[in-house]
């Protein structure tokens, strides 16, 4: 049977491990995961800017394992943020292509626009001003 102070002290190490900063490499896999999937259907600035700091903490995260002699697990985390950044690329070139839709879109809206304009001004000079 566990004491009080050992309670506490797994307690305490629990929440020294999960804090924010102290991500396994797994979590921040899991995370760009989700975050890349959101990207591809709804691509923002912010979420871009998240994306690229969490793929730069897994490179922070595969340099430890690396270093700690950890080369199988950073191996495939390698592997695993490759297939991840793949998609992202994916995502980002979609997201472009469907701003460059847009765009078109919207300046075929104004030529139209302007082109009923200047038929009306012909119009209005044909029939004397009126």
């Amino acid at each position: 049977m566990r004491t009080q102070p050992a309670i506490a002290a797994a307690f305490l190490a629990g929440l020294l491990f999960s804090a924010p900063g102290c991500d396994s490499a797994q979590d921040t896999l899991q995370s760009l995961r989700k975050e890349v999937s959101a990207y591809a259907t709804s691509p923002t600035d912010a979420a871009a800017a998240k994306i690229d700091e969490g793929f730069a903490r897994l490179d922070g995260q595969i340099t430890k394992a690396r270093a700690a002699g950890q080369t199988a697990e950073a191996t495939s985390m390698g592997q695993e943020r490759d297939a991840l950044q793949a998609q992202y690329a994916a995502a980002r070139m979609t997201a472009s292509l469907l701003k460059a839709k847009e765009a078109a879109a919207n300046v075929g809206e104004a030529f139209r626009k302007a082109g009923e304009a200047f038929g009306k001004t012909l119009q209005n000079g044909a029939n004397g001003g009126e």
